[in-house]
């Protein structure tokens, strides 16, 4: 059965030439900290993070970006096959730093053999007037992605999981990024202490004001070393079942534009790392039961947006 949710990261590739290549991304460490752990915000990083959860190359600060391109791209093309490759600076907030450094960093990226573009991941109240600038240009001869966390649109659950950013913030710099010649991925965690479905529905609806090219949504989970881990153990945070998550996923996602691509509909941590759910490690049988789930209600992706409003 067809996947009812829109899937055309690969399509936004082949807009810029890429449409016969096997393109992956390659994790990089750009040696940058965030304000939120480094005391400029906040103290101690968000609630639930630790690097080393979602990025393979979080040990990786002092290696340089050259030498871990070569390495992960040499890594992917003899595992996987791959022909070109996106550097993805990952880990921490990739756009934390001077914009002078920020414009070598980016460039030696860009000039690794076979790369073809970068992604970069980020904090929206981490981005500049500067840095819109400077991604403007570059996108200008390569493939280039701004990748916001925001999470929630609820600032009151923002300072619960010491975000130490606002949803204005983010809404600022959406603004500010809105015409500009690179794509914009925003990223939302399901299952956040103190949120259920309608804290989900209205967050989905709250990004209707921008236009952005792809989506990140995983359920919240519990790593070790964390705070949240802390808050598990003593019962005060009970994550989403998978039943609970794929419902507001679907919700998610009935009011996301059709034109969105999903980059991610899930996510989960090394096993040394994750605590709970271990559902969430299942990644077939998320996707299934989405499938099943938008089956059943008869919807899809984007139906409940304002142009496909059923």
């Amino acid at each position: 059965m067809r996947a009812a949710y829109h899937k055309p990261y690969a399509r936004l590739l082949a807009e810029r030439g890429f449409a016969n290549l096997r393109v992956r991304k390659v994790p990089l460490h750009g040696g940058f900290t965030c304000p939120n752990l480094d005391g400029t915000k906040a103290r101690g990083g968000c609630t639930y993070c630790d690097n080393r959860s979602f990025s393979p190359v979080a040990g990786s600060r002092t290696v340089p970006v050259s030498r871990q391109l070569a390495e992960g791209s040499a890594f992917m093309r003899d595992h996987i096959g791959a022909d070109r490759f996106i550097a993805y600076f990952q880990a921490f907030s990739g756009t934390y730093a001077p914009i002078e450094r920020l414009e070598t960093l980016y460039r030696e990226a860009l000039a690794a053999p076979s790369v073809v573009g970068i992604s970069i991941g980020t904090r929206p109240d981490c981005v500049t007037p500067a840095t819109i600038d400077l991604l403007e240009e570059l996108s200008r001869g390569a493939f280039v992605t701004l990748e916001l966390g925001l999470q929630s649109a609820f600032d009151e659950t923002l300072r619960r999981i010491n975000r130490a950013h606002t949803f204005d913030e983010f809404a600022a710099t959406m603004d500010l990024c809105a015409g500009r010649g690179f794509d914009l991925c925003v990223h939302l965690i399901l299952g956040l202490p103190g949120e259920g479905p309608e804290h989900y529905r209205a967050t989905a609806l709250a990004l209707e004001r921008w236009r952005y090219q792809s989506i990140k949504i995983h359920p919240l989970h519990v790593v070790r070393g964390t705070r949240l881990e802390a808050e598990y153990a003593s019962g005060k945070y009970v994550p989403l079942t998978r039943d609970e998550y794929v419902s507001g996923l679907a919700d998610v996602l009935e009011r996301i534009p059709a034109t969105v691509g999903v980059q991610r509909f899930t996510a989960d941590a090394p096993l040394n790392l994750l605590v709970a759910p271990a559902w969430c490690r299942d990644k077939n049988g998320v996707l299934n039961a989405l499938n099943l789930e938008f089956q059943g209600r008869g919807s899809r992706q984007g139906s409940r947006t304002r142009d496909g409003a059923r």
